[in-house]
């Protein structure tokens, strides 16, 4: 089954967790497949948070417990004795038998951290043998060898960029000069996404000319909130059916946070859909 990995071209996207958040929660909930999400960055505690509360994590001591998340799995790694069972068995379940959580490294682990980025590839294969999709938020960089191999050995490659015209462009040149990437199949989403924008989609493909679609997560308050208080799985499932009153030239009317929560995730539903469409098996 697949392995799908969220990579952007700068360090810092705007909204880049949230478009991975959005994403795979949305999968989960609407598809009969067993999901991990990992955290492959180093001290990034966003998806974590998004599903639990953060002061919950703090004070249960989430972020510096050696026997859960990718921390438990370092010593398997080294002993060479991780399997896809003890990847399952230290990922977090936040929506029963369809979506887990692996958590990512502390600040206080910087070696193991190390350790991880160089068993990226193995790590997700191995976790491949247990889930139906697996997901891993990777560093944000092609400078490491790590990050490369794990992106040439992935299904999917979800690049995620803002609206910013100087990352755009970077984005743009990289996907146009690297080998590695030319050859995946790749689906561009623009997080934080505002579509009044003068760099809006279209203009942003016609600029570029892109033939390809290109897709976004529109910024939503409420949904970044849901992340804050942590309980993303609660404002999925509370909105879901919302229906968005969207018209052809994007203009939201009628009930405010009906619309407005319908557009997002109309949009990130289009994501979710060519994510299915691209596991389905050739010739189907």
């Amino acid at each position: 089954m697949p392995k799908i990995v969220f990579w952007s071209a700068n360090n810092v996207t705007t909204g880049s967790e949230h478009a991975v958040i959005a994403i795979t929660t949305l999968l989960a909930i609407q598809n009969k497949s067993t999901c991990l999400l990992m955290q492959a960055n180093f001290n990034s505690k966003k998806i974590e948070s998004s599903y639990t509360p953060y002061d919950i994590l703090v004070r249960n001591g989430a972020f510096n417990n050696p026997n859960i998340g990718i921390a438990a799995l370092i010593r398997l790694i080294a002993s060479n004795k991780l399997s896809a069972d003890s990847i399952q068995n230290y990922a977090k379940p936040v929506l029963k038998e369809r979506l887990d959580v692996l958590y990512g490294i502390s600040s206080d682990d910087l070696e193991g951290y190390k350790q991880l980025a160089n068993n990226l590839p193995y790590v997700l294969r191995k976790a491949d043998e247990i889930y139906d999709i697996v997901f891993a938020d990777i560093p944000k960089t092609l400078k490491n060898k790590c990050v490369i191999d794990t992106i040439q050995d992935s299904d999917i490659v979800i690049c995620i960029v803002n609206q910013d015209i100087v990352k755009i462009d970077n984005l743009f040149n990289i996907l146009e000069k690297n080998e590695v990437l030319k050859a995946k199949n790749k689906i561009i989403v623009i997080s934080d996404y505002e579509q009044d924008s003068k760099f809006n989609i279209t203009n942003i493909r016609n600029k570029y000319k892109i033939k390809d679609p290109i897709y976004c997560v529109p910024h939503n308050y409420i949904f970044s909130d849901a992340c804050n208080s942590g309980n993303v799985i609660d404002f999925v499932f509370r909105n879901l059916n919302v229906s968005s009153n969207a018209n052809s030239a994007g203009f939201l009317f009628s009930n405010p946070n009906s619309d407005y929560n319908g557009y997002f995730f109309k949009c990130t539903n289009q994501i979710v859909d060519k994510i299915m469409d691209l596991m389905k098996p050739k010739g189907n």
